[in-house]
Formats: structure tokens, sequence, C-alpha cells
């Protein structure tokens, strides 16, 4: 059952209280806002129980926070935003695909593994792409041949470099960019930097 909005001078009199610490007044709050956070998420996610962990760290973070909470501003809307927050982060976390791939890249270090020499009937694309290869650094080279190459997992290659897994896949997004870049710079004519 959906509870109904506390009226105004309750919620404010509740946020008063809970903000000078009385978790009793903070769980009025909880009890009139927490259908609203769980629809907010579970809108968002496929498995409930994650849904519903968010919607404990969005009151966990909210209870927290009450201290600092502008009382002219309305409670929900700025619960909501911390639970987008949460969302948001919890997404970015657990996201299955590495950020900013590139598939045309992709695919062209799947068919060119071997960036040592040309061979004779390399395409302008290929031979771009083994050129600004040869131009990255020792350790930036092996993670891409590592990724692309090889297809070790992200897990793989984090556990191997002792790297978490957000870095890890930024550096892969920032060398795909860079290896873009110089390519289209070489295809251009042009002699762009890495």
């Amino acid at each position: 059952m959906v509870n109904p909005a506390p009226d105004p001078e309750n919620e404010s009199k509740w946020l008063r209280e809970a903000a000078a610490g009385d978790l009793a007044a903070f769980s009025k709050l909880v009890l009139h806002h927490q259908w609203a956070v769980r629809a907010y998420l579970l809108a968002r996610l496929s498995r409930k129980h994650e849904a519903e962990d968010l919607a404990q760290e969005t009151f966990l973070t909210a209870w927290k926070g009450l201290k600092t909470f502008d009382s002219s501003r309305a409670f929900a809307p700025w619960l909501r935003g911390i639970a987008e927050n949460h969302l948001r982060n919890h997404l970015r976390k657990f996201r299955a695909e590495p950020i900013g791939g590139d598939e045309a890249l992709q695919l062209l270090l799947d068919r060119h593994a071997d960036f040592s020499s040309p061979t004779e009937d390399e395409s302008d694309l290929a031979t771009a792409l083994r050129d600004c290869m040869a131009r990255i650094d020792d350790e930036a080279r092996k993670l891409l041949m590592s990724r692309y190459a090889e297809g070790r997992s992200m897990a793989e290659i984090c556990a191997s470099t002792g790297k978490k897994h957000s870095a890890m896949t930024m550096k892969l997004h920032r060398l795909r960019l860079a290896l873009s870049a110089c390519v289209a710079g070489k295809l251009a004519g042009s002699q762009s930097a890495i």
C-alpha cells in the first residue's frame, strides 16, 4: 500500500527533529517516502534486490546528509536525487561492457593482431592502425593486445595488473580514442600524436 505524503507541517517537523538526530522522526520520513524511492529504482533495474539495496543506501545517505539539507527545499526531490546518484554509480560499476567501445577499432585489432610488419594486401586503414600501434608505449600496447587480440576479460586483466576495473576500462577507453584519432589523422594525411 502506498503511504500518502505527510502534510507539509508534519514533514517540516520531522525534518527538524531528524536533523537534530531523532531517529524516530527520520523513520516517519522513511515510511512516507520509501514507496516513491523504491518505485523509482524498481522502474530502472531488472533485479528487485538491487533496487531494495539502493533504496536502503539512499536513506542511509539521506540520514547522514540531513544536517546539511536545505529545509526550504522539498524533501522528496532531494531523496530522488540521492537515489539517482546511487543508481548511476551502480550502473557504472556493474556495466557489462567497458565504456567507450569502438567496434571498428575492435574489428581491426581482431584482424591484425601482429602489428610488427605490413603485409602485401594490407589496407590503408590497417596500415594506419599498425603505424599508430607502433607509436604507443609497451604497457599500453600489452593492455590492448591482452584485451583485444588475446580476448582476456576485464576481470582477468584487473587480476593480473592489480588495478581496479574502472581504472582499466577508462585506460582502454582513452587508448581507443587516441588510436581512433591517430588512425583518422593518418588516413587524412596528418601526423596525429598519441
